[in-house]
């Protein structure tokens, strides 16, 4: 497996935990990843087309499967902005990549910030407005590097990340308190994964590739609501609404065999530009069960994107904009 993203990729060692998943469910895979702070599938791109980079040496080996997480803020982004435009041409221009090394690609969904983006208000004043325009835009890069008649995949680690906000909310709780339950899948700043919100991803892309549960598999030490955490991603990923999985086709999946570490992308600067790579495989431990949803949250997730799974997705017009030109630029950070 081979990973690019930035700090939401390297922050917990994402591709080393779901390495570590599929070692405790007997399926030993090799994960490679490529992530520097605050890069984009854009700086993505440049790496894959610069002779000798990393990213050029990674492609250059065949790949069984590639986990694409672009920048925090793009893909909620405006159609028709520019930086989400150049970021959707990025996506399909690194599925491309990605099938000429013999890989399926697959998207993962990120998660919104936990009172929104500061940043961004007019756009991303809160949590559920920040989630729903990630996960449109996730979409849209599925169907686009769909288009070409090449099935691209989606691992939802933000609806995941969505069920736990609403669990918090039907027990009465504040999900933006950092103490909650999902308060605590971030670490201070709001936005990072802390241990348990890259278990909860790492948990999400298990179940989307394989489409077996992750309950009762291993999970490191510091993640005690492991059990809870299995159970969610069991639960997104294997109700059978929202999205399509490999799983689903009568094709076999192969778990393939084909990894940074620092502790946030480039809030405060411009993003380091070198490329770089490393390697992670193995581990194991753990326990599991299940938790109960309430079929209202579903019929509303079902609604919002099976009806736009087999479409473009409508112009998202940004609110000081009354068109579909170029809204005004938008700040991005991780």
């Amino acid at each position: 497996m081979l990973f690019l993203g930035n700090s939401y990729t390297f922050q917990g060692e994402l591709d080393q935990v779901v390495a570590e998943l599929f070692a405790a469910a007997d399926m030993e895979v090799a994960a490679q990843r490529l992530a520097q702070p605050g890069w984009s599938f854009v700086d993505h791109v440049e790496a894959v087309e610069t002779d000798g980079s990393a990213h050029a040496l990674a492609f250059a080996e065949p790949h069984d499967w590639v986990i694409l997480q672009e920048q925090s803020q793009i893909p909620g982004f405006p159609e028709g902005q520019s930086d989400f435009e150049a970021s959707r041409d990025g996506a399909v221009t690194l599925d491309g990549h990605a099938a000429d090394s013999g890989a399926q690609t697959m998207f993962l969904m990120t998660w919104g910030r936990r009172a929104g983006d500061s940043t961004n208000l007019d756009i991303f004043p809160d949590y559920p407005t920040m989630q729903a325009a990630l996960a449109e835009g996730y979409t849209t890069y599925v169907a686009e590097a769909s288009a070409d008649g090449t099935q691209a995949w989606i691992a939802p680690a933000g609806l995941a990340w969505q069920a736990v906000y609403e669990d918090v909310i039907a027990g009465g709780g504040d999900p933006t308190d950092p103490t909650s339950t999902f308060g605590g899948l971030y670490v201070d700043d709001g936005s990072h994964p802390s241990a348990r919100g890259t278990y909860l991803a790492a948990c999400v892309i298990y179940a989307s590739i394989t489409g077996d549960s992750p309950e009762g598999l291993g999970a490191p030490e510091e993640v005690a609501d492991a059990t809870y955490l299995q159970g969610i991603a069991a639960e997104v990923v294997l109700s059978g609404q929202g999205f399509e999985y490999p799983w689903e086709t009568t094709d076999p999946i192969d778990t393939g065999d084909t990894g940074d570490s620092e502790t946030g992308d480039s809030e405060t600067g411009e993003p380091d530009k070198t490329d770089g790579a490393d390697t992670a495989t193995t581990a194991t431990n753990g326990c599991g069960c299940v938790s109960g949803r309430g079929s209202a949250w579903w019929m509303g997730m079902g609604a919002l994107f099976l009806g736009r799974r087999r479409r473009w997705p409508t112009p998202r017009e940004d609110s000081t904009s009354s068109g579909r030109g170029d809204p005004p630029a938008r700040r991005t950070e991780a």
